[in-house]
């Protein structure tokens, strides 16, 4: 699921933004009191040349025994531009609306937004985007001249809160990343990640900065580069030089080593982008408490440095702040599948629930890894099959794994689902780390109670299913991807048993999507617990 998350990463701000507002250390959580913190990064922009650019809201809400959420009916919000109107044309971004109830109009050099309610918050941090800003440069405009924008937002009836931002003139250069080809690596042995930048504008570039999603900081062979961080993200910062139509590689290959266990299929791809240190600099000034737990500690090795392929003589000279005026092609890929011949077989794991009405039955159900190979499910995006609980009409859900997250709810009016995981028909389960060595089991813990006049109709584990996982599946045989959860009142056998036939029970695809979506937020919030309020 983290790996739908990676996808997002194809170098452009509004992505890494989004990707940082959901793994932020914090605590889940509106209750009465919250405070609002207002955070739109300095920017700088090249001469005629537009940048997007997002206001976000840090609400703080305090955790205290038996608050209840409080309601925020509309969120207003405003930017005065006068400061700037020599430097930059400041607009709303038209194309990213963050609700269906936003309305903008302008009066003179002020934009205001009015996003209507009711909100709710959690006790606890939530990151909220509030506006989205196009800010042009003005052609003509001196490097370096400069201009404050000058934000407030108010919650509900609650004094506004304001903040400032600077918006200069920089110098345009055009960093573009290099699409590498896949390639299959044998288990056990190493790969150059294959890492290439070029300077595709006409302009010397003073130092880049590499930001890489997908790759598990175990993969890298060695204690790694000092001047490179691994984390969820990695990120290395280079001060070289970067002469006018050159490509650059590194001067030590960056490598990964992989598992000699790794089952064969087992896939590891990697997106990011290549970033000017100004337009990165505008990334984590918006959420400056990442740091840590975001990108992780730094090498132990030795700095790598940027080297040309081949080399060109170029001339450099002194400039402004550099802003990339090409975003749409700093993305960079590198994918790598594990060959060889061990291919592993998963096999769904059901179970039969026996007990009296009333009674609380354990039950453990996920899949087998009947091999061959390891299945290394944080390291690779394709080795967790996402198991699909579909809980029998007999019984009741009472408790959850925490892995788990609700697909489908019985309830039918809205107001009654809450927080509480408990009581839905479907879950969806996935693996948040670890290995499945062959022969082992991945299982998922659940207490259900057996209901009064329990029916009959069993439930279902169903892996591999097409909605949650992409591509074609890594498991080798399909045939025995759905196990039977059944229920008996007495003298049941244990054990799951092969579900044949039409699958009645699916999602629509359009549903699904929306519901893989949603899963995927929950994941990301359960694992880190912060809140993403869009």
């Amino acid at each position: 699921m983290h790996r739908a998350l990676h996808r997002l990463l194809a170098g452009t701000a509004a992505a890494l933004l989004a990707a940082a507002a959901v793994a932020l250390p914090g605590s889940p959580a509106l209750a009465a009191g919250p405070s609002v913190t207002l955070h739109f990064p300095d920017t700088t922009v090249a001469g005629g040349l537009p940048k997007v650019v997002p206001l976000f809201a840090w609400v703080d809400v305090p955790d205290s025994p038996g608050a209840v959420p409080a309601p925020v009916a509309e969120v207003t919000v405003s930017v005065d531009t006068a400061d700037v109107a020599g430097v930059a044309t400041v607009t709303t971004y038209d194309e990213f609306e963050l609700g269906d109830d936003q309305d903008c109009a302008r009066t003179g050099t002020v934009i205001t937004c009015t996003l209507a309610g009711p909100f709710e918050f959690e006790a606890g941090t939530s990151l909220v985007p509030l506006l989205v800003l196009e800010v042009t440069g003005k052609a003509g405009a001196a490097q370096d001249a400069h201009g404050e924008l000058a934000f407030s937002a108010r919650f509900g009836d609650a004094p506004a809160v304001t903040t400032e931002a600077t918006v200069t003139i920089g110098e345009g250069v055009d960093l573009a990343g290099v699409i590498s080809t896949p390639r299959t690596v044998a288990p056990g042995a190493s790969i150059d990640t294959g890492l290439r930048v070029a300077n595709a504008g006409s302009t010397a570039v003073r130092s880049a900065v590499l930001v890489v999603a997908g790759w598990d900081p175990s993969l890298f062979a060695g204690g790694g580069f000092s001047n490179c961080r691994y984390g969820f993200l990695t990120v290395c910062t280079f001060d070289d030089l970067l002469a006018a139509d050159t490509t650059y590689e590194l001067a030590t290959p960056l490598r990964l080593k992989i598992p000699a266990d790794a089952a064969a299929g087992s896939r590891a791809s990697a997106l990011g982008g290549w970033y000017t240190p100004g337009d990165f600099k505008e990334l984590l000034d918006t959420a400056p408490e990442l740091d840590e737990e975001f990108f992780g500690p730094k090498g132990t090795g030795g700095p790598v440095r940027l080297q040309p392929v081949p080399a060109k003589a170029a001339a450099l000279r002194a400039a402004a702040g550099q802003v990339d005026t090409d975003p749409a092609n700093n993305v960079m890929i590198s994918e790598f599948v594990v060959g060889g011949s061990r291919r592993p077989d998963m096999a769904a794991v059901g179970a039969t629930v026996t007990g009296d009405p009333g009674d609380k039955v354990d039950l453990r159900v996920g899949f087998v890894n009947n091999g061959p190979g390891t299945l290394y499910h944080w390291t690779f995006e394709n080795t967790d099959p996402g198991t699909r609980v579909v809980v029998p009409a007999g019984v009741r859900a009472v408790t959850v794994d925490e892995r788990c997250f609700p697909l489908l709810w019985e309830a039918v009016d809205p107001d009654d689902i809450t927080e509480d995981v408990t009581g839905a028909s479907e879950y969806l389960c996935m693996l948040e780390q670890g290995v499945t060595k062959a022969k082992a089991s991945s299982l998922f813990d659940f207490t259900v109670q057996v209901r009064e006049n329990p029916a009959a109709a069993a439930g279902k584990v169903v892996i591999n299913d097409e909605f949650f996982v992409e591509d074609t599946p890594l498991d080798r045989d399909g045939s025995n991807d759905a196990a039977a959860i059944t229920v008996a009142l007495s003298g049941g056998e244990g054990g799951g048993l092969p579900v044949t036939g039409a699958d009645a029970g699916l999602l629509g695809a359009g549903g699904a999507a929306l519901l893989l979506a949603g899963a995927a937020g929950l994941l990301l919030v359960r694992r880190r617990r912060v809140r993403f309020t869009a």
